[in-house]
């Protein structure tokens, strides 16, 4: 697999939208969590350019996922989280033998951590999908290039953290996802992008996820399928109910900020914005960390240090101009598609099919160098999964269904 270097080595500001990295103008609601200077913090309250510290305030340590079982016969303060039947809940006042339940107003059940703000809706358009700018590198499923015309539709902000797929691990029983890098160390759990997650891994969690919603399952599990609302496999994207993976076109429509020529998110050339490091790549602070271990790293770094030599907290790098994080670098993503072979036809609203199984990539990871592009198509078996594969979350706009936070 050409684009997942390191990983197989390692073996021997959008007003409104959300984000786990702490951000001054970001308006955030009590029960938020997020990211600030290496550690996470639960707002108290609603609270907007505070910033998160350890004296009394608006903010809070961030509960831990992995807190102990509800006792009975323990004394709980405000703050302190349990787990009661598979789910985790956060005490609001000091109480002691009262049950959590959604129903106690000692506990607030903190649900799947998925809030509906932290999804922009990306308008539709017409796009000439493809490598339409030449990149140091390009590969031949990248051509021809041909016009797609996509629906309005609605993307997560940043990547599926480990966070909130805790908690429907917890949930269900399924195993967590590893945090173990293949060389047995660890990345960093918590708002970090939940990597170690295979395309049904993924689909799984998004049909518990539409199941707390009150919506239809997106995916027949076994065939992996989309679904229309009647449980029916479809390939209308405007049929399928509440949460899914972007489909390919959609998320490089989404990635080139609507269509533009750009090489990656952050635009052509070095990853700069405003002299600020753009994304979560192969650079300075990688190879510090990787040459010790594998000795010189095998990819052309980019000439910059993010801070960050693996993974990095959701929303820690500038979005781009609908509020979308991450887009190049940070992990590859999960797409529904199947590898659809290019032809020069026009498309509208493509789901790709294929006699193979495999599904598409997108996007680049923490361990991609100069050689990364938005264009990249990585078709990978839908059961495997490493410590640069993650995803975000998709939703069709259909008339009369609202999303709502837990």
């Amino acid at each position: 697999m050409k684009q997942l270097l390191l990983a197989a080595l390692c073996a021997v500001g959008m007003q409104g939208a959300w984000a786990a990295a702490w951000q001054a103008d970001i308006a955030y609601n009590q029960g938020d969590i997020v990211t600030y200077q290496g550690q996470e913090w639960q707002a108290k309250w609603w609270t907007k350019g505070s910033a998160p510290n350890g004296s009394a305030g608006a903010w809070q340590p961030a509960p831990p996922e992995d807190a102990a079982s509800w006792q009975a016969d323990r004394a709980y303060k405000a703050g302190d989280a349990v787990v009661y039947e598979g789910k985790l809940y956060q005490a609001q006042w000091w109480t002691r033998a009262q049950a959590p339940s959604p129903t106690s107003g000692a506990w607030k059940p903190l649900g799947t951590g998925v809030k509906a703000r932290q999804f922009v809706r990306v308008p539709g358009g017409t796009f000439i999908m493809g490598a339409t700018v030449a990149a140091p590198v390009n590969y031949p499923n990248e051509y021809p290039i041909h016009p797609v015309t996509l629906s309005p539709f609605y993307l997560s902000s940043t990547e599926v953290t480990y966070r909130q797929f805790d908690r429907y691990t917890r949930a269900t029983g399924e195993p967590p996802a590893s945090s173990i890098d293949l060389s047995g160390r660890e990345l960093g759990r918590g708002q970090n992008p939940v990597v170690n997650v295979s395309w049904f891994a993924a689909i799984k969690y998004i049909n518990w996820l539409n199941r707390q919603k009150g919506w239809p399952k997106a995916y027949d599990e076994t065939t992996g399928d989309l679904l229309d609302a009647a449980g029916k496999p479809t390939l209308d994207v405007s049929k399928v109910i509440g949460y899914r993976l972007p489909t390919e076109a959609e998320w490089e429509y989404a990635a080139r900020d609507r269509g533009q020529d750009i090489i990656n998110a952050w635009g052509n050339g070095q990853p700069l914005i405003n002299g600020k490091v753009a994304a979560n790549i192969a650079d300075e602070s990688c190879k510090a960390y990787f040459e010790p271990i594998i000795g010189p790293i095998p990819v052309t770094i980019w000439q910059v240090d993010d801070g960050y030599p693996r993974l990095a907290p959701v929303g820690s790098f500038v979005p781009n101009s609908l509020g979308l994080h991450d887009m190049s670098g940070n992990a590859w993503e999960w797409t529904t598609d199947r590898e659809r072979a290019f032809t020069n036809a026009a498309q509208r609203n493509p789901v790709g099919t294929s006699d193979r199984p495999e599904r598409i990539l997108r996007g680049a990871s923490w361990d991609n160098g100069t050689e990364m592009h938005i264009t990249d198509r990585a078709p990978i078996p839908p059961e495997f999964g490493n410590q640069a594969i993650g995803f975000r979350l998709a939703r069709s706009v259909v008339a009369g269904q609202e999303d709502h936070d837990d």
